[in-house]
């Protein structure tokens, strides 16, 4: 898997389909770690980091990281680039920086045969979690709040984010619940229906 050539495919492939604004650009490069994220224009609280999410269309909004890392040198067992694709909807005004982070669909390559978690999946984010974290800033303090205090007070609540939903499972054949990525235009496909799907669906609401 090429990373710039997936980035370059996905930028050309969503300016079409969902905005002409859009696009993937690095955050972070390393040797063993490079970091792509969507360029937003406006702001939303990502599992409690403050990022920056793209207008999509009516009060939803996106946002999109992908991660690709190399495996430890020690670890024989992993050949391949690991990657991770993360794609969270938001919904809130435009002027509103307390939008509402309503799921979030991920699909992790961690070449890996043990994998417990369905790849792809879902996660679904209770809007009273995120309510209890908004109520305790206002936007002008919003980069000095500290959110580690709520985050232990929301222990104690049940937490369904945690959850991994399976997307994409082959139960019905007898299959395993894992997908692995063998190809740029796969992924491609993939984040493009997804996100087709995802308009219809909010469209209708």
């Amino acid at each position: 898997m090429n990373p710039k050539e997936l980035i370059k495919c996905i930028n050309a492939s969503c300016k079409k389909s969902i905005s002409p604004a859009f696009n993937l650009s690095q955050c972070n490069n390393n040797h063993n770690f490079i970091h792509y994220v969507i360029d937003g224009n406006s702001y939303a609280v990502n599992k409690q980091e403050l990022v920056k999410v793209l207008k999509w269309f009516d009060d939803f909004w996106l946002f999109i990281e992908i991660k690709f890392s190399l495996p430890w040198k020690k670890d024989v067992r992993k050949k391949d680039m690991q990657i991770n694709i993360s794609v969270s909807v938001f919904h809130g005004e435009d002027s509103d920086n307390k939008k509402h982070q309503l799921f979030r669909a991920e699909w992790d390559d961690y070449d890996n045969l043990d994998e417990e978690h369905a790849q792809p999946h879902w996660h679904i984010i209770s809007i009273q979690k995120n309510e209890n974290i908004f109520e305790k800033y206002s936007d002008d303090k919003f980069e000095e709040y500290d959110f580690s205090r709520t985050e232990k007070k929301n222990k104690r609540m049940f937490d369904i984010s945690k959850i991994h939903f399976a997307m994409n499972g082959n139960w019905q054949n007898d299959g395993t619940y894992i997908h692995r990525m063998k190809s740029e235009q796969q992924i491609v496909n993939w984040l493009q229906g997804m996100l087709s799907h995802l308009w219809s669906e909010l469209e209708s609401l």
